[in-house]
């Protein structure tokens, strides 16, 4: 597809950004195209990182105006990075991630001219890791949802009383594709009949993008191969790190703003009509796989397990596989027994297995 990139804010042009303005958040506005970014002073990562408004002309896209948000209502000693806004009941509003006592995870946040303020945990009714990042949000039907993950697609709608509800999990074999973990990138817009994000993962060290689409039963229709390759990104403090993290639909274009090797803020800006026929080429479709217990506590049993894993592989003529493994230590293990087409998953994932090879 026909792509074109602009840098938009370079680390240094503002004043403390010595460690780079990137990673935005973008929402659109009477005034203009309004950013947050992260602002770090330097490249210790300490607690010292700052959301900077950035007020953009919607029409050039040159900067307007730019000052610091004052945090209110976060524990002392907090991180905040990575501000992906949308606009909801008429409050602009942040998902973000916040680092405290060693966890790293998203929380929600409103914001204004001046202030950011603390305003919802995001406590979900899900098994969650010390480290997570990547939820977005999106409205449905009058209320915020968060798209918390693809593969398990897996979907949370914000109750009047504040607490969030599951509303889908399913298996789709999408991220038995890659060998780096599949994850979110944007907030979802409203496109085409539906709602438009893109995706991230890794690949040979650098971070490739491409767009997919919800449709009105929230599910994937649509997605595209990698639209955007890290592998263009040279300089900056993370050369390939090309991390997409607001969309906007403007005037038959499309806007995807992205952090540039985290030092920079910049923006792609996709045909709205060429990506929608991008879209349309590629259906998605779940794909099948055998799904596989594995529990053991000692590598006699997993020894077992494996050598009878690799026969049931080969007597079905080598099918996907997706083996939840409640140890993830045990990986590097399993990786020695070179089953085709196996991927690990997390042993809560899944409810309905084909085979269970646990205890002795």
């Amino acid at each position: 597809m026909r792509v074109s990139h602009r840098r938009l804010i370079s680390r240094g042009d503002f004043p403390g950004s010595d460690g780079g303005v990137y990673n935005p958040g973008a929402i659109e506005t009477d005034a203009g195209i309004v950013l947050v970014c992260r602002r770090e002073i330097d490249y210790r990562f300490s607690s010292f990182v700052h959301a900077e408004r950035v007020l953009l002309d919607a029409e050039t896209l040159d900067i307007v105006d730019h000052s610091t948000l004052r945090p209110r209502g976060y524990p002392d000693g907090t991180r905040r990075e990575d501000f992906r806004c949308t606009s909801f009941a008429g409050e602009a509003l942040c998902i973000h991630t916040l680092v405290h006592n060693g966890r790293i995870r998203p929380v929600l946040s409103r914001f204004d001219e001046r202030e950011i303020q603390f305003f919802d945990p995001l406590e979900l009714p899900l098994p969650i890791a010390p480290v997570e990042k990547n939820w977005v949000l999106f409205e449905h039907d009058g209320a915020l949802h968060c798209l918390y993950q693809l593969d398990p697609l897996t979907i949370l709608a914000r109750r009047p009383d504040g607490a969030w509800a599951l509303v889908k999990r399913e298996e789709n074999g999408w991220g038995d594709d890659f060998t780096s973990t599949l994850s979110n990138s944007a907030n979802l817009i409203r496109f085409m009949d539906g709602y438009l994000g893109f995706w991230h993962s890794i690949v040979a060290g650098r971070y490739v993008q491409g767009a997919l689409l919800l449709d009105g039963d929230l599910a994937i229709r649509y997605r595209t191969d990698a639209l955007l390759d890290g592998e263009q990104v040279r300089g900056g403090h993370k050369p390939g790190a090309l991390y997409v993290t607001a969309l906007l639909e403007r005037r038959g274009s499309i806007l995807a703003f992205y952090g540039e090797g985290d030092a920079h803020t910049s923006v792609a800006e996709f045909d709205a009509a060429e990506l929608e026929a991008e879209l349309r080429r590629h259906p998605f479709q779940a794909s099948q796989a055998l799904k596989v217990r594995l529990a053991v506590r000692r590598m006699g049993d997993l020894y077992r397990a494996m050598i009878a894993l690799q026969r049931l592989s080969r007597d079905l003529g080598e099918p996907r596989i997706r083996l939840y493994v409640d140890n993830p230590r045990l990986a590097p293990a399993i990786a020695v027994f070179g089953v085709p087409k196996l991927r690990l998953r997390g042993g809560t994932d899944a409810v309905d297995f084909d085979y269970d090879l646990s205890g002795a």
